[in-house]
């Protein structure tokens, strides 16, 4: 019996459970026997995928700055959602606070996410450092939620909400996928909070494998993703839950899009510490 390709991801939230199902029926339907592992952090789905007892690891882009760096450059980014392109940081406010730019910070509490969260705590924490320098005057309060996340629950996002809202905090920094949603579902009173400073774009999650994993099971596990129609009543309910209209192969260009969080975590030193 062919051995299955054992997939693993992380538990953040109980609907992780009907994705992964989902996915792994789509695969073993279609002829190709899949698997999967869910894991309760991200160092350790990392460490199973570097001693080769996972083929597959479902990876924040921390994550999958670790991986990469800890293998030595021998792991290899697949695919990812095409939300994960261009993916954001906020930076946010209330409307009176004066706070219009990343100089107004100086001498006023600014709130991080999750320690591990790319897009809470470490990009937001070297822009500031890029525009103001290491030894600025920023206050910097800290909400540690659910570490070995890597953010992916949100919840230290909306916990700095919840402390602006209680003036405990001048401004803090999340993710454009939680201030869209903040705003789609009216968690403050209409203009009492607004963005200051919108980041770049880069990149978020993606399938990494080992660079020394079958080629040809490589290829099989993308062509498998890419071949899910959208509009397929299961395909289009998984895809809903995941955050994603469709499967993008990972090239040159979204690789690219990691190169700002490797600078960040090489500067942090969050290369090989745990949190």
């Amino acid at each position: 019996m062919q051995k299955p390709i054992m997939l693993g991801a992380v538990a953040y939230d109980p609907k992780v459970i009907p994705i992964w199902d989902i996915i792994r029926d789509y695969f073993n339907d279609n002829g190709l026997r899949l698997d999967y592992i869910l894991f309760s952090n991200y160092e350790a789905q990392v460490e199973y995928l570097l001693s080769g007892k996972i083929d597959v690891a479902w990876n924040t882009n921390v994550a999958w700055v670790r991986s990469y760096e800890l293998s030595g450059g021998r792991t290899k980014a697949l695919l990812m959602r095409d939300t994960d392109i261009d993916f954001q940081s906020v930076f946010i406010t209330k409307a009176n606070s004066g706070i219009k730019t990343i100089q107004d910070l100086n001498g006023r509490k600014f709130a991080l996410g999750s320690a591990d969260s790319a897009q809470a705590a470490i990009l937001p924490l070297k822009y500031i450092e890029d525009e103001l320098g290491k030894n600025n005057n920023v206050n910097i309060i800290r909400f540690d939620s659910d570490l070995g996340k890597h953010g992916d629950t949100g919840r230290s996002e909306f916990d700095i909400l919840d402390a602006l809202l209680s003036n405990k905090i001048d401004a803090g920094s999340i993710g454009i996928s939680s201030w869209i949603r903040m705003l789609e579902e009216g968690m403050f009173p209409s203009g009492e909070v607004e963005s200051f400073y919108v980041s770049e774009g880069y990149c978020h999650c993606n399938f990494t494998v080992m660079q020394s994993l079958d080629e040809n099971i490589q290829k099989a596990f993308t062509q498998m993703l890419l071949s899910q129609d959208p509009n397929e009543p299961i395909i289009k309910k998984m895809m809903q839950l995941e955050g994603l209209n469709k499967w993008v192969e990972t090239g040159t260009k979204e690789l690219k899009g990691y190169e700002v969080l490797v600078q960040a975590m090489k500067e942090q030193n969050l290369m090989k510490n745990n949190w």
